[in-house]
């Protein structure tokens, strides 16, 4: 459970930045720039001259040159500008930010492959590895710490800066420092940069008429994709369908939309209100798309199914055509442009002008949507995280694995490797165990488009939706509203 006084300011960024915002390339009206009265405009004038009396003290009098050149003294004061907004998904975007931002919506980008957050307590957060990428095969877990990356502290850093470090050539080293709750000393994840390319879109039949669709991110082409995949697996006897947004951090507004469309023929998806008239938008369902009206649908979420996730499943859930499973959403329901800002330097920047509402009305930015059915994937215990640590530095399981490739090998040959670990001190539970060997025997197939043994979230869902009985429901901890906003009356 977060402690009250944390304060998460949730930038959601791969290191390419993963978009968890929708994107609109329009520029505001130059009338929304000159709101105001002549009160402000005094202030602008007054403050003004407060500003040209630091930059011209700084450029005449400043021992080192190098850093008072009138670029970085004007990048520095709009950096400074955007961060006074106290909004976190209001930022700078530098010219390796921008590039990278096009790169990943396209699906394809360079890097460690992790989605990283600022938190203002503990410091650079891991919000989820990235499916298939060096961090996730290293052993990186959603909640590390990155407290050095080669060697360089991270204390003061901003998200942006640590991912600038972070990319690099593929093939090309970075090594990170990972702090884990429950682990007493940093761990160091040596990681060879890659291309990842997402696939947004993995689907596969669980049973004779239940499919099931995963979707990672909200892509350029994850709409096309899950139409695919719809029409696929309806040849294949598809009946029911589970629609796994977990660990979704959002992308494409217009992809959510089209893929709402699959599902829904009429009726309002979402709808935003700001504070021009320019950004008061309603999103209606049309009939471009029709792969999906009538099956049983039951969509996966959990606390890091974030913005264009919670559209989808927001709309999907207030119409009544599916219902949700899972733990409570991420919560980001704002709007917000990306404009260009100077084409030399290849620079943008990305402010908040909108929030966005549900077909009901609810709007629910720092607080998430509620699933219809709670269902609390296990947490491991600080014990089984020191566990894991020692395990994945010893090789233990992969040295088991190699040994006994079966499974019918365990009955003997497990307990007296369980035995063998407690005399290394390593108190590992039989279910973290059974699981990490599971894995490693499963490598060839490695990440399987889901997993029946283990995800008790997708085992509830398959059970509903076989037998129509409605899971026990669990009970979440508590979670801090991390948005800066008042509550609304």
């Amino acid at each position: 459970m977060m402690k009250n006084k944390e304060r998460l300011l949730w930038i959601f960024l791969l290191i390419f930045v993963v978009a968890i915002s929708f994107f609109n390339f329009k520029s505001p009206s130059l009338a929304m720039a000159q709101q105001g009265n002549a009160q402000s405009d005094n202030d602008f004038y007054y403050y003004s001259r407060l500003f040209q009396k630091v930059f011209a003290t700084l450029q005449q009098n400043f021992v080192d040159t190098n850093n008072v050149t009138t670029k970085k003294l004007m990048y520095g004061a709009i950096k400074g500008m955007l961060e006074a907004t106290e909004d976190p998904f209001t930022f700078l975007l530098d010219e390796e930010l921008n590039t990278a931002l096009n790169t990943e919506m396209s699906g394809k980008y360079g890097g460690v492959g992790l989605s990283i957050s600022k938190n203002a307590d503990k410091g650079l957060m891991v919000v989820s590895p990235i499916e298939d990428g060096p961090g996730e095969k290293a052993g990186i877990l959603s909640g590390d710490i990155i407290t050095e990356i080669d060697g360089k502290s991270t204390k003061d850093m901003s998200v942006d800066n640590a991912a600038n470090i972070m990319r690099g050539k593929e093939g090309s080293k970075v090594t990170l420092t990972i702090v884990r709750e429950g682990v007493a000393e940093p761990i160091k994840y040596p990681l060879t940069r890659a291309i990842i390319e997402i696939k947004s879109v993995k689907y596969k039949m669980v049973d004779n008429n239940i499919g099931y669709i995963r979707i990672t991110t909200f892509g350029d082409e994850t709409a096309r994709d899950l139409e695919n995949a719809l029409i696929d697996l309806k040849k294949q006897g598809m009946k029911k369908l589970i629609l796994d947004l977990r660990n979704n951090p959002g992308g494409r507004l217009d992809t959510a939309i089209n893929i709402v469309e699959e599902f829904l023929t009429e009726g309002k998806i979402v709808y935003t209100r700001g504070r021009s008239r320019n950004e008061n938008q309603d999103y209606y369902a049309s009939k471009k798309g029709d792969e999906w009206l009538e099956g049983d649908t039951l969509v996966l979420v959990n606390q890091y199914s974030a913005s264009a996730s919670e559209i989808l499943s927001g709309a999907l859930q207030d119409s009544g055509r599916a219902k949700l499973l899972g733990e409570t959403t991420f919560g980001k329901f704002s709007v917000q442009y990306v404009l260009p800002l100077d084409a030399r330097d290849n620079t943008s920047f990305k402010f908040t002008v909108a929030h966005y509402y549900t077909p009901n009305g609810r709007r629910l930015h720092g607080k998430g949507l509620t699933p219809d059915f709670v269902v609390v994937e296990p947490k491991l215990s600080s014990t089984d995280i020191t566990a894991l640590t020692e395990l994945r530095k010893g090789g233990q399981i992969s040295a088991y694995a190699k040994k006994y490739p079966s499974e019918s090998s365990d009955a003997t040959a497990l307990p007296a490797f369980k035995e063998e670990l407690r005399k290394q001190n390593i108190m590992a539970s039989d279910y973290l165990l059974e699981r990490l060997i599971y894995n490693e025997r499963n490598l060839d197939n490695y990440k399987e488009i889901y997993d029946l043994r283990y995800d008790k979230q997708l085992k509830a869902a398959i059970e509903y939706l076989q037998t129509g009985k409605e899971p026990p429901q669990d009970k979440e901890e508590p979670r801090e509203n991390w948005s800066n906003e008042k509550e609304e009356n």
